[in-house]
């Protein structure tokens, strides 16, 4: 029986597919909460839970619960696709009463530094044009208080 032509075609198709390497995902446009992004690292570092600050409640927050030494961050790649990082940065209401710094850098420099205190959340902004690396992160100077929750709530990318 003669072999079919179409079938070797078939077979240079499988191979050609076979050598094309798959595209990521494409991040998503628009209004996009932080939490619906895969982080590149430190995914460990920060949990998803309801937190209180100064007196409002905030469902999925992003939080790190410090004993004082430790010093959290998180990276995403965002390549260059949003304007502008929202998020409320502030402690949980029965946190203890510390002062701890959160950093967000992009590509490496510092974007904006704020204090996140105790009942005292901040509304920040910060300008994301351009920026391929998002970093978080947050240090303390605090002695050998634990029990702080550090939260990052509403946090969102505009695109």
């Amino acid at each position: 029986m003669p072999e079919l032509s179409g079938s070797a075609g078939f077979r240079g198709s499988e191979a050609a597919e076979a050598v094309e390497p798959s595209s990521p995902a494409p991040l998503p446009t628009g209004t996009v909460p932080l939490t619906d992004l895969s982080p590149v690292r430190g995914s460990g570092s920060f949990d998803l839970r309801s937190v209180t600050m100064g007196a409002k409640s905030y469902e999925q927050a992003m939080t790190l619960v410090y004993p004082c030494s430790t010093t959290g961050g998180i990276e995403y790649s965002i390549n260059e696709r949003y304007r502008s990082l929202t998020p409320t940065i502030g402690l949980d209401d029965n946190s203890t009463a510390e002062l701890i710094k959160v950093t967000i850098a992009g590509d490496g420099r510092a974007l904006k530094t704020v204090g996140a205190e105790i009942n005292r959340p901040q509304n920040v902004t910060v300008d994301m044009t351009g920026v391929v690396e998002l970093v978080i992160t947050s240090t303390s100077e605090c002695d050998d208080s634990d029990g702080i929750v550090l939260a990052l709530a509403d946090a969102t990318l505009h695109s």
